[in-house]
């Protein structure tokens, strides 16, 4: 079929209130939305996970899903659809398609049922369009939860799915929640509902189908959602992504302070070597068009080991590409601290006595400096034979807080403790991370060296790449890739008293080289 040349646009939607007649169907989904979600609470739309897709994020969605799509019969799933906003973008690259399909099906889910009307408004209106350019459209909506349906819970593949969806996103409990245990394939830990929707969606994605998804970066490391990865990784191959750096501007009518991917993928029949990911990222909305273009291979964007991390990549090869070393090379090892404050209220103490030692919690520990006491926490702890396996030894160690708003200039907040606190151990309240050598003492030079380096702009980018939560993981510290002791400490000598991040960076080139701290393109 030749393509269709008038634009496309419905004239008023019935049940609803009207719009401009010629207002597109992108449009008047957004709008519908949007009405949604001025009728409902701040409390409700948290709980519910519901936060609708900005039209030109939707458009820029569907058009890279459907670009490679020559099917004469397409059929298009949306577990989570809300307004319709991302299938009435769909429909509209279909549409715009220079060789139209034959016919177009949508399988919509929708939990709410007030948002059904809608679902049911939008899709007469997409039947008029399609009629119209000679198009068959068939719809089903299912007013239920896509993961307690009976195409989730199958898992087989639909021949020539197209999946597009912003699913809900808050996290579950896997005892007890139904959805958890009944897609037990792809839970760890504690889960986020979102991940279950990738997952479950992935074992739907046929040899010859596409796969979009607009969600939190948190899928792409850690151990929570390691399950949910490899079930992806097991039917679908990714070929695009794209990061908002931005943690405001990508959703911001709802204000979502997350960091923000666009996964594209094609469902995989064998596994194949040497492909690229074309990789893109913005701010946020403003400028999405201006989005330059990497194609990168895959290999450097899903780690091929037990993990199965997926980072975004940086321009240009890292200088941390060639670092070999780690923590655990280095004889050192990275502990979370011991003392959990609400099982430890017996021992901790608002003043100090003769048997209680410092305890230092996540707001004593700045950028490369201690400040205690700071006398507006309980900073003080006894030493006991009672509690003594809540207390660790004081000895020079680099202590970093657990948690960093992204808005801070380095992903790392850390500090070279030298050890000159009083007593023979001190207290390290759970939310904090230290680096220390078992067994034996971390000389002063590695530990502020260490220190400093994680506080490096080139090790910055790095985290930025590999995380996209505010928590520092453990476990991505012990994978962490370093240079040579030696480097480490000359670092470490090199660095004042009290650096700033400039006098780090500055350090850092000394001793790496320039390419070390040039700012390249990172989510």
């Amino acid at each position: 079929m030749e393509k269709r040349q008038q634009p496309i646009t419905v004239k008023s939607i019935p049940g609803n209130p009207p719009g401009d007649w010629g207002e597109s169907l992108l449009d008047f989904a957004h709008r519908a939305g949007r009405l949604f979600v001025t009728g409902i609470t701040r409390d409700e739309q948290k709980a519910a996970g519901q936060f609708m897709t900005p039209p030109k994020i939707a458009k820029f969605m569907a058009r890279r899903l459907v670009q490679s799509v020559d099917l004469p019969h397409v059929r298009v799933l949306e577990p989570s659809a809300g307004g319709g906003v991302l299938i009435a973008a769909v429909v509209e690259a279909l549409l715009e398609k220079p060789d139209l399909p034959a016919s177009i099906e949508l399988l919509l889910y929708e939990q709410d049922q007030r948002l059904i009307p809608t679902l049911e408004s939008l899709c007469r209106s997409i039947t008029e369009v399609c009629t119209a350019a000679g198009v068959r459209f068939d719809y089903v909506i299912r007013c239920e939860d896509f993961l307690l349906s009976e195409l989730a819970l199958r898992g087989e593949p639909v021949e020539g799915l197209l999946t597009i969806a912003n699913p809900p996103f808050f996290k579950l409990n896997k005892a007890s929640d139904e959805r958890a245990r009944r897609h037990a394939y792809a839970v760890y830990g504690q889960p986020n509902v979102y991940g279950l929707f990738m997952a479950a969606t992935a074992r739907l994605t046929p040899a010859n189908g596409r796969w979009c998804f607009i969600v939190p970066r948190s899928w792409m490391n850690g151990r929570y959602f390691k399950a949910v990865r490899h079930t992806m990784l097991r039917y679908l191959s990714m070929d695009s992504l794209h990061a908002f750096e931005s943690r405001r501007d990508s959703f911001e009518e709802d204000a979502v302070l997350q960091e923000t991917v666009i996964a594209w993928a094609t469902g995989r029949a064998v596994r194949e070597s040497g492909l690229n990911v074309l990789f893109t990222c913005s701010q946020g909305v403003s400028d999405l068009d201006q989005a330059s273009v990497q194609a990168v291979p895959s290999e450097r964007i899903v780690a091929d080991d037990g993990d199965a991390t997926v980072t975004l990549p940086s321009e240009g090869v890292s200088l941390m590409d060639a670092w070999s070393a780690t923590l655990a090379s280095h004889g050192l090892k990275v502990s979370t601290g011991p003392v959990v404050a609400f099982r430890c209220k017996e021992y901790i103490r608002a003043q100090p006595s003769h048997d209680t030692v410092p305890l230092l919690w996540m707001q004593h520990v700045g950028q490369q400096e201690i400040n205690w006491p700071v006398f507006k926490k309980l900073e003080h702890v006894r030493a006991t034979a009672a509690n003594a396996w809540t207390l660790v030894v004081n000895t020079p160690m680099v202590l970093m807080r657990r948690f960093s708003p992204k808005e801070n200039p380095r992903r790392v907040t850390c500090a070279p403790y030298l050890g000159t606190l009083p007593g023979a151990v001190i207290g390290l309240e759970n939310h904090l991370n230290y680096i220390h050598r078992p067994g034996g003492r971390m000389s002063l030079s590695e530990v502020r060296g260490l220190s400093a380096l994680l506080a490096s702009s080139v090790v910055d980018r790095h985290l930025r790449a590999i995380a996209g939560s505010t928590q520092i993981n453990a476990g991505e510290l012990r994978s962490l890739p370093l240079p040579s002791m030696n480097i480490i400490e000359a670092i470490g000598c090199r660095v004042p008293e009290f650096p700033t991040l400039e006098a780090i960076d500055a350090a850092v080139e000394a001793e790496l080289g320039p390419s070390a701290t040039v700012r390249t393109v990172a989510a």
